[in-house]
């Protein structure tokens, strides 16, 4: 049989570039590969310390809350803006084009692990969940989400999981994470365009809002069937508990302890809900405070307020009004403005720490953090962070760990 050498060096030449290329799948996919148990309790004293993620420039403030000071500013994204095409081909085709539309914004939420030394960030239109060692700031590893936009998460009380919504063309999709190394090891499937997502006090309850599908014309969106919902599932089975019809699109809300109730604000309204989750229906509802001037040109992404966190005695309610620039102190009980607190340019988040004593802001447009004192009701500090600061959570850290920040930064 007459051979033929040029076949022959097609076919190694084609079979070496593909091997190359999946090696080169592979390296770039994939990320560490050893587990790194954090579900355990802290060793030793800890500080509380606030993460402030900063979307545009992907990073992660780190606040020292009793000193009122950034201690150091961890960089999430140190490999890279743009997601190759051997990592995730149709994220990289896309990206782009998502952005264009969008803007950029590569840290949307972060959690603190339970032995405080790991921060888990989602990272926007990189479309992946990563895991951050604090005291060194190597990437441990990174999981590629459903869909385009990897959105808001919760940490389960016991450390062991992440529960993670993601967005555009996601199949509204929340998918669970192993803590320890990535793995996804479920999901589960809430309203369109899944948001904000909270664990139930006890563990035994996950919640996520929707906001409905915001590729669909608004007049046209609320007909779609589960189009603005908040999905309550079993943590240990992720089958569906029940789910919560609302009008408008859910943003960020806060389940009180019990699990009965919730607090809401609402997409394209500058109105705050408590709902029943019993009664299924919305017990209040008012229309906060809108600064003179403001117009749908302030809103952003049609969320003209977006934060909502309660103290922990549940009496007071700490909100963002994100496009007339404040902070309000809200009564939980009658939903009446207790003060109208000025912070700086688009606050888009709100927590309060764990003494109850103190809610942290992020303002997008001016890259600070406002402080407000939640029992003399003023604003008593404003900290400069990294450009484009959307959300803030707050956890323990080991001393040592802090010492070790503080000394690198």
């Amino acid at each position: 049989m007459k051979s033929h050498p040029r076949l022959l060096i097609a076919i190694v030449v084609v079979s070496f570039l593909g091997a190359c290329s999946i090696a080169r799948f592979n390296q770039e996919r994939n990320v560490g590969g050893d587990s790194y148990s954090t579900a355990s309790d802290p060793i030793g004293p800890t500080r509380e310390l606030a993460f402030v993620a900063n979307s545009l420039q992907g990073s992660v403030s780190i606040v020292d809350i009793e000193s009122q000071t950034v201690i150091r500013n961890l960089d999430v994204i140190p490999d890279g803006t743009r997601v190759g095409f051997f990592r995730d081909p149709v994220q990289s085709l896309l990206q782009g084009i998502v952005e264009g539309q969008a803007g950029k914004n590569y840290v949307q939420d972060s959690d603190l692990s339970r032995d405080g030394r790991v921060l888990f960030v989602s990272r926007g239109y990189l479309a992946d969940i990563a895991a951050f060692e604090l005291t060194t700031g190597n990437l441990l590893w990174r999981t590629p989400v459903a869909g385009l936009r990897a959105d808001h998460m919760d940490i389960s009380p016991d450390g062991r999981f992440l529960y993670a919504s993601s967005i555009i063309l996601s199949g509204n999709r929340v998918q669970v994470l192993d803590t320890s190394n990535g793995e996804k090891i479920g999901e589960f499937r809430a309203g369109q365009w899944p948001h904000d997502v909270q664990t139930s006090h006890d563990g035994s309850q996950v919640f996520v809002a929707s906001l409905g599908n915001m590729l669909s014309d608004e007049a046209e969106r609320g007909e779609e069937t589960e189009a603005y919902t908040v999905t309550q599932v079993d943590a240990s089975s992720l089958d569906r508990v029940a789910q919560f019809e609302f009008p408008a699109g859910v943003r960020p809300f806060h389940v009180t302890q019990d699990g009965a109730q919730l607090y809401a604000q609402l997409s394209n309204t500058h109105d705050l809900i408590h709902y029943d989750l019993t009664r299924q229906e919305i017990l209040n509802r008012v229309t906060l405070p809108i600064d003179e001037g403001v117009t749908e040109a302030d809103w952003d992404f049609e969320a003209p307020h977006h934060g909502v966190a309660l103290n922990a005695d549940e009496s007071i309610l700490c909100i963002a009004g994100r496009a007339s620039d404040y902070a309000a102190l809200v009564d939980a009980k009658s939903l009446n403005t207790i003060a109208i607190i000025d912070t700086g340019d688009a606050p888009s988040w709100a927590t309060i720490n764990e003494t109850s004593e103190l809610c942290l802001i992020p303002n997008t447009r001016s890259d600070e953090l406002s402080i407000i004192d939640l029992n003399s009701r003023n604003l008593i500090a404003t900290l400069k962070v990294q450009r484009g600061p959307k959300h803030v959570s707050i956890g323990h850290v080991p001393e040592s760990v802090v010492q070790a920040l503080q000394r690198d930064s």
